[in-house]
């Protein structure tokens, strides 16, 4: 993918703007239409839909979902703190939905539904825009702040386990619950007992952050020259 660098800063900023607000706009227009659809239908019009006084409204306890909203934000609100999470997880989140989309898309593959398509964007976006800002240099990922990157793991792991085991029991966010993989094609995955399947996880999940990084750097130190804080 041939990533836009233009040289005019309003075609920079326009780029960043509208992929922020699709993000909160899928996210918060696809809560409003599932809340009404609970209201006139209960939970009988789909999976999705729920009412306004719910978590779901406001937040999610899945890493994309949760990106889904602090993205923009970090991005407007310039959060460099948050960044060296925020980025790498986002990249590595919508990566994984759009190649292995287990539990995310659902009914016929042929037949576009919003679900379908706001999923499909929104993952497509949490790719795009921490890349765009990579790329137009904007940001860069530095090894010497991974420590962030380890916090915010964790941070994330401890939210999404008490969605798990306090609001919703059956979930099974981040999938730290129930194997995702269990009976699919992925090899020695998907033979995972339940719990188990937490361990390649999560070591999957390092390796992705650390190539994340790895290739980051890669591409700062064939494109970018250094910035003045960064020279002897």
């Amino acid at each position: 993918m041939k990533l836009p660098d233009h040289r005019r800063p309003m075609v920079r900023k326009t780029i960043v703007t509208v992929s922020c607000v699709l993000l909160l706009f899928f996210k918060y227009g696809g809560e409003a239409i599932f809340v009404s659809e609970w209201i006139r239908f209960g939970s009988a019009i789909s999976s999705f839909s729920h009412p306004f006084w719910d978590w779901r409204t406001l937040i999610s306890f899945q890493v994309c979902g949760v990106n889904n909203v602090l993205l923009p934000l970090v991005v407007w609100f310039n959060l460099k703190p948050l960044k060296d999470f925020v980025y790498p997880a986002s990249i590595l989140g919508g990566i994984a939905v759009l190649l292995y989309p287990v539990g995310v898309l659902f009914g016929d593959p042929l037949v576009l539904t919003f679900p379908m398509v706001r999923t499909l964007v929104v993952h497509f976006l949490l790719v795009f825009l921490p890349c765009y800002l990579i790329k137009i240099d904007e940001f860069r990922l530095e090894s010497r702040y991974w420590y962030r990157a380890g916090i915010g793991c964790v941070l994330m792991i401890a939210w999404s386990m008490y969605g798990n085991l306090f609001v919703n029991p059956s979930a099974n966010n981040m999938y730290l619950m129930k194997n995702p993989f269990a009976g699919g094609p992925v090899p020695i995955l998907n033979l995972l007992p339940d719990g188990w399947h937490t361990i390649p996880m999560i070591t999957l999940v390092f390796l992705g952050f650390l190539l994340v990084y790895r290739i980051a750097a890669g591409y700062e130190r064939r494109f970018r020259p250094p910035r003045p804080s960064e020279q002897k």
